[in-house]
């Protein structure tokens, strides 16, 4: 059983989904879910005070299968979904791998990576082109399943390997992702945890042990099954070179004012 486990620790917070695209389509399926809208209500609030107050010409939703856009179209002059699926969103679609995005660098205001890093091959690279297409100052906002929660828990017991859902999604360490936005150079504004239900569709139990969730809440903050993290990219100021002086020889005389006149 200890083996069985570490194995599947080693496979979910580590390789991740072995198909992008059919774990998508799963994820697709799974927010039309009672559990699945739950959640998108909890990061619609989380998103909208995220970007409070700002506003930008341009803003990318890197999808994970909701194909819908999680944000004010109202905030931004354009916003675009990026998928690897074909779909339906009420706004412009590009069909794009996240590890791969078909933008100028600089050209975008804010990127939201709505569980992004959870279903993708390599995450860091998706959030090393998320910072490359930021403009100096652009936000970059994350969401993504907490390994640390009874939804990590769930996927290490339940997730397969071939297969594809929730519970097969990567469970990136927050702390992780954080890490990766400072090397990139993101200051933070917020690194948050939520949702403390456990991952049930049963809404009449969850409604018995609600006491139970805000204990939790208060006692282990640290356990919400979603992560919220917030940074903007650094603008690095410019030192003004001054004029350049010609170089004079060791041996070359210095030339002043009271010379010229004695000579």
């Amino acid at each position: 059983m200890v083996k069985r486990l570490g194995q599947r620790f080693k496979q979910v917070y580590r390789q991740g989904p072995i198909n992008t695209r059919a774990q998508e389509a799963a994820l697709s399926r799974w927010y039309r879910s009672i559990l699945g809208q739950e959640v998108i209500s909890v990061e619609r609030e989380l998103i909208s005070r995220a970007i409070a107050g700002r506003f930008g010409a341009s803003m990318a939703q890197l999808d994970s299968g909701y194909h819908e856009a999680l944000f004010e179209k109202r905030l931004f002059g354009s916003g675009i979904l990026v998928s690897q699926l074909e779909n339906r969103a009420p706004c412009p679609v590009v069909c794009a791998e996240p590890e791969n995005l078909p933008f100028e660098p600089e050209s975008l205001d804010m990127v939201l990576m709505h569980h992004t890093l959870d279903i993708c091959e390599n995450p860091y690279q998706a959030v090393r082109e998320g910072a490359i297409a930021l403009k100096p100052g652009g936000l970059l906002i994350v969401l993504g399943f907490n390994p640390f929660s009874t939804w990590g828990v769930r996927s290490m017991i339940q997730g397969q390997r071939n297969g594809a859902g929730i519970w097969n999604s990567r469970f990136i360490r927050s702390g992780r992702v954080e890490d990766w936005m400072h090397v990139l150079d993101f200051e933070l504004e917020r690194h948050e945890k939520h949702i403390y239900k456990p991952p049930y569709n049963r809404p009449n139990w969850l409604k018995r042990i609600e006491f139970g969730h805000k204990l939790q809440k208060l006692f282990f903050p640290f356990t919400g099954a979603v992560y919220l993290l917030v940074g903007y990219k650094r603008v690095f100021g410019k030192i003004n070179q001054s004029e350049k002086r010609p170089l004079r020889g060791i041996l070359e005389p210095v030339v002043t004012a009271n010379s010229k006149i004695r000579s």
